[in-house]
């Protein structure tokens, strides 16, 4: 891709990332692990005995030589197209004659009959396959990258914006409390975050105080401040925070207090960044997605934007000739993941994970385009989220039954 203009630079300057969160990220080594609660739903006895008998039928089944998920799905070659068949009722109604009025009332007594389901409706309903792209359609995808990230990313500005932001707030908080604890995750952190919201999340601690006496606190020290205009506490949002928005320029910070899980996830995902160049591009292009669809807010009862992050990863982990490596497989060997780490395991795993990202070089040269094309094409075709868990431990395929997991949801560890 072309290089952008000066103007127009946006958030690909690692060095000015690294610049804001070192001063914090040296200071502080406690880290932990995301670990996302399954959702359960009530099932049937019949449903509850077939359950049983898949799980017997896969623990029998386990006890060969384990394969990649992929060579045990054996999907077709992803983006091949088929061809558009139209369905049995279409065809009947072929030679019906057209009728302007008979349609408008069809379709008004669809919308007004609370008898018939959603599903009914989209019955008739035909799905085109992704066709092989050609190499003009890759060229314009290039080029409509390149502009979405261009407009869409963090600029430098922004980010230089909220360095001075971060900077502020850190002294504020030294300055009031010297046992503190501050650091910067989230989007920000990896590299991925975009122009709006923009969102800054950082978490605080204070030494032998606990979650909530925390924030309690961290809201008296901002309010006395002049940093922001608005600040209050949300127990509703899961884990606690403080919501600030910020007087110049107007921003918003997210304040945590211990949120371990986030701390770590966002840590593991920058350090897989290291591996392969592609990998940021293709986050950034999926949040763009998702947060187009509108489908990245879980209190709406959609994702949370960290799971499309983790999604990418376990597609690049499972191509053939996978672009990033399984970094809990190589640290503790694949008898012993999907594993669960302990505090004082993070270090040390991370420690052994960044100087394999110095030897890690991957044989896949398939472009960006055509890397998202085919996660597109993964999730809709190949990947079974009633069967599967999202994992990026392991190549090897995660199944729900193993953890006794029987939601139908999208699940990602």
């Amino acid at each position: 891709m072309n290089e952008p203009s000066k103007k127009n630079i946006r958030i690909g300057n690692s060095k000015q990332v690294h610049d804001l969160v070192q001063s914090c990220v040296e200071k502080n080594n406690k880290s932990h692990r995301l670990q996302l609660q399954p959702s359960s739903n009530n099932t049937t006895e019949n449903k509850t005995n077939s359950f049983q008998q898949q799980k017997q039928n896969h623990i029998q089944n386990s006890k060969s030589t384990p394969k990649p998920l992929l060579d045990c799905l054996k999907p077709e070659p992803l983006l091949t197209s088929k061809p558009y068949e139209k369905s049995i009722s279409q065809r009947r109604r072929k030679n019906k004659p057209f009728n302007r009025e008979n349609l408008d009332r069809i379709n008004d007594d669809q919308v007004n009959n609370p008898n018939i389901s959603p599903e009914k409706i989209d019955m008739d309903r035909s799905t085109i396959d992704i066709r092989e792209p050609t190499p003009e359609h890759l060229f314009a995808l290039e080029k409509a990258f390149h502009k979405i990230l261009t407009e869409r990313s963090l600029s430098c500005n922004s980010l230089m914006q909220r360095q001075l932001v971060f900077t502020k707030l850190h002294q504020i908080i030294t300055n009031a409390r010297t046992d503190s604890q501050i650091n910067l995750y989230g989007s920000i952190y990896f590299e991925c975050c975009l122009e709006k919201p923009g969102v800054m999340d950082i978490d605080i601690q204070f030494k032998e105080t606990s979650q909530y006496d925390v924030l309690k606190e961290l809201l008296d020290i901002v309010k006395k401040s002049d940093l922001c205009k608005e600040a209050e506490i949300d127990t509703e949002y899961k884990p606690s925070c403080i919501n600030l928005i910020i007087n110049e320029p107007n921003m918003r910070v997210k304040i945590t207090s211990g949120y371990h899980r986030g701390l770590y996830l966002s840590k593991l995902i920058r350090l897989y960044t290291k591996f392969d160049r592609r990998l940021i591009k293709l986050l950034r292009l999926f949040r763009i997605l998702t947060k187009t669809c509108n489908i990245d807010k879980p209190e709406l009862g959609t994702l949370h934007p960290i799971v499309f992050h983790i999604m990418v990863i376990h597609f690049l982990q499972q191509v053939d000739q996978p672009v990033l490596p399984c970094l809990h497989e190589y640290a503790y060997g694949i008898d012993r993941v999907p594993i669960t780490l302990n505090e004082n395991q993070y270090p040390e795993f991370f420690n052994v994970c960044e100087k394999y990202s110095h030897e890690w070089k991957s044989k896949n040269t398939t472009s960006v385009e055509m890397l998202f094309l085919q996660l597109l094409s993964y999730y809709i075709k190949t990947f079974s989220s009633k069967q599967f868990v999202v994992s990026i431990q392991t190549r090897m395929p995660v199944m729900k039954i193993d953890k006794n997991w029987r939601s139908r949801k999208l699940l990602v560890e």
